[in-house]
């Protein structure tokens, strides 16, 4: 799907983004009906984390690796069967880390014009969005990867 310097990149792209806090904390968005921990990871009911407890790091880097994993699955999974540039497959899969891949699914336009390989088209649809509104700061840069691959 990417080359895996391009992985590394998104990987740290998405770290950098996310920011890391070791204890839980309440969604910027979403408060604290979505307790979240580390790098972004929405707490489940089957998660072993506690409020008010500190975990260490090596516990934030085993959880952001597994929610990686499954962001790249789902990333794959609404991209299809069609060839995309690293830098289109990237933003793709920090979209679907950061929201997950009920809420990416619903991004139609975005990715009928990603499968169209109109990337120009892509980036328009991610940019005209309430996630793209929410977290301008964040998306915008993503919005110009796509539109320059």
């Amino acid at each position: 799907m990417m080359t895996e310097q391009y992985d590394l990149e998104t990987k740290e792209r998405i770290k950098l983004h996310e920011g890391c806090v070791l204890k839980i904390y309440d969604d910027p968005l979403l408060g604290a009906a979505a307790p979240t921990i580390f790098y972004g990871h929405l707490c489940t009911a089957s998660d072993p984390w506690q409020p008010g407890i500190t975990y260490t790091q090596v516990q934030a880097e085993a959880v952001f690796e597994e929610d990686y994993t499954i962001a790249k699955e789902d990333a794959k999974k609404f991209i299809g069967d069609v060839e995309v540039p690293d830098e289109v497959a990237s933003v793709v899969v920090e979209v679907a880390f950061n929201i997950g891949a009920s809420r990416l699914a619903g991004f139609k336009l975005f990715r009928a014009a990603i499968q169209d390989q109109n990337f120009v088209e892509a980036s328009f649809q991610l940019e005209d969005s309430k996630l793209y509104r929410q977290l301008e700061t964040r998306y915008k840069p993503l919005v110009e990867l796509i539109r320059e691959a």
